[in-house]
């Protein structure tokens, strides 16, 4: 559906996420598309990061993840470090790497064909992000919820 995320639309069993702390993308491909069991990998490339699920019990004040779905942090990730995670409950989930938040470091994982509209990760990021952030889950997840629309329609 675009250069930043060309596996949206066909979903993938495995995603490698590579993760910077410099350029203009901190996560790398900030959307993926997993089938229901999917994995993500992250890898971080260089400077320390920490992903975590936006979730009031793991990051922020705001569940940008499914109900049913359980939230993640991966602890500290040192340049070659990586951590991987099974999506097994369909939905869109949203993330950070919360080093690099202020700079919009934030990606969107769709697993399987949600519906938009039962998804709490399309709904507006709240202002208490940083403004990077939230610019960049609002392009992210309007990306999504196109494709998704279009699927259910």
């Amino acid at each position: 559906m675009g250069d930043d995320d060309p596996d949206l639309g066909d979903p993938k069993p495995y995603v490698e996420v590579e993760l910077s702390s410099s350029g203009d993308e901190h996560v790398d491909p900030p959307v993926v598309h997993l089938v229901d069991g999917g994995t993500v990998e992250w890898v971080a490339n260089d400077g320390d990061h920490e992903i975590a699920a936006y979730h009031p019990d793991s990051h922020g004040t705001q569940q940008r993840i499914p109900g049913d779905a359980e939230p993640w942090t991966s602890g500290e990730l040192a340049p070659g470090d990586s951590f991987d995670r099974i999506f097994d409950v369909e939905g869109v989930f949203d993330y950070v790497s919360t080093p690099y938040e202020s700079e919009g470091a934030v990606g969107s994982i769709v697993v399987g064909w949600p519906d938009p509209d039962e998804a709490p990760a399309l709904e507006e990021p709240v202002e208490t992000y940083p403004d990077a952030a939230v610019d960049a889950l609002e392009q992210r997840n309007d990306r999504v919820r196109d494709l998704l629309e279009e699927v259910h329609e």
